[in-house]
């Protein structure tokens, strides 16, 4: 990933499930909103990093309402495709790496 910086001095969260029949009850921002607690009350971070897959509308709505911000896309990434014979295989992909400033406020947001 040449000019891309993958070197964080924060958590960085990855692979975020949540089952089909789950889905649309609040559970992914449950989810990320304790991982944030804990980064930054725990751990003493004030940043935290996600990775998701750009064709994942849903998730990256949901964290740009969450207050993350677009850091770059890698257009050269793989993912592993679930196959119906249930194997998988590997396929194109992009990443988008994408960052927020935990407990900042408003200028927190905009700024990180």
């Amino acid at each position: 990933m040449d000019g891309y910086d993958t070197t964080f001095t924060a958590p960085l969260m990855s692979n975020l499930a949540i089952s089909r029949s789950y889905r649309r009850k609040g559970l992914a921002e449950s989810l990320v909103k304790a991982t944030e607690l804990i980064a930054q009350k725990e751990w003493g971070y004030d940043d935290v990093y996600l990775y998701v897959e750009k064709r994942n509308a849903p998730a990256v709505k949901l964290y740009k309402k969450l207050g993350y911000r677009t850091l770059w896309e890698d257009d050269s990434a793989t993912t592993l495709l679930p196959m119906k014979d249930g194997k998988v295989a590997n396929g194109k992909t992009t990443i988008v790496c994408m960052k927020k400033r935990l407990g900042g406020g408003l200028f927190g947001s905009l700024f990180g």
